[in-house]
């Protein structure tokens, strides 16, 4: 069940960076989507778990879920909707793999995890793997916005790193809540700082996130599969693995792309692409292969763990 999850999460999140992009260029307000996007999928959760009768008014009272919505929701995606404005949605992918490399560097600081070599030499080959996967979108032209975009997202992904090892020391002690509910609570609370960042930063238009058919399309995908979807599984593979095997989706997203835009869009698929695909796979192997062999000896291959 989990490595099943883990593909899922990786097809669903490869799939966001170009809906983002579309939702964007479809005149949507960035922030205030990103904003709107967390705000109604943490609704949608914390109403499904308000029905079953779970403990959402006490979960909504947890300040350890408020700092993990302001590290993943809020610092990941305020820098990343901005930044959308003036990078492409190939560049914003490949600054995003640096990820797991930030949540490996914070556990080291914090003493939690040690510089593994076999570890480090595989999150740096899929990294070049990204980077040859996503060299066509990397082509633009270099300004003083584009150089502040580029920075904006490492920043964000600073916060993912700590959000991500936070959750993992969370929810190794919080066993009151379910890893979908607590990912509804964080969420919520991402999505409301986001749509108050809106407010400071740029000029906000909720009728731009409904103005048009791609607008609203991208805005519901990202609401119903990118947010509730993905990002409850993914704190469920926090919850039962580590934060590096469920981050390294940020490295298989790219290349799912553009096997996508292979299959159903006739789009290019260049040599160098292809060696990019292998260097990715070859490197999330190495990165998880402490992980990957545990899953088979407990036979995770072909039973949930849960």
């Amino acid at each position: 069940m989990v490595l099943i999850n883990y593909i899922l999460v990786c097809v669903i999140f490869g799939t966001t960076f170009l809906f983002i992009k579309v939702g964007i260029e479809a005149g949507a307000t960035p922030i205030l989507s990103g904003g709107v996007r967390f705000m109604i999928a943490g609704l949608l959760v914390l109403g499904f778990f308000a029905i079953k009768k779970h403990p959402v008014v006490e979960a909504l009272m947890s300040k350890q879920l408020m700092v993990v919505g302001f590290c993943i929701t809020f610092m990941t995606f305020s820098t990343l909707y901005w930044a959308e404005q003036y990078i492409t949605s190939g560049l914003a992918a490949v600054l995003s793999a640096t990820g797991p490399m930030m949540i490996l560097l914070i556990q080291r600081q914090r003493k939690e995890a040690e510089l593994d070599f076999i570890k480090v030499t595989g999150l740096v080959i899929a990294l070049v793997g990204v980077v040859c996967i996503s060299l066509p979108g990397l082509g633009e032209t270099l300004s003083y916005l584009w150089l502040i975009g580029c920075i904006v997202v490492l920043i964000g992904e600073i916060g993912y790193g700590y959000g991500s090892v936070f959750s993992k020391r969370y929810f190794a002690t919080e066993h009151r809540f379910s890893p979908f509910l607590m990912n509804g609570v964080q969420m919520f609370y991402g999505g409301v700082m986001l749509i108050l960042f809106s407010f400071v930063v740029e000029e906000p238009s909720f009728s731009s996130l409904v103005a048009n058919s791609n607008a609203q399309i991208a805005l519901l995908y990202l609401i119903l599969v990118g947010s509730i979807g993905g990002h409850g599984l993914y704190y469920w593979l926090i919850s039962k693995t580590n934060p590096i095997f469920p981050s390294t989706w940020l490295y298989v997203s790219p290349l799912i792309a553009i096997f996508v835009g292979y299959l159903f869009l006739q789009e290019a698929l260049s040599p160098v692409m292809i060696v990019g695909a292998f260097l990715i796979i070859s490197g999330v192997l190495l990165t998880n292969r402490t992980t990957l062999l545990k899953l088979v000896r407990n036979g995770e291959m072909t039973r949930s763990n849960v």
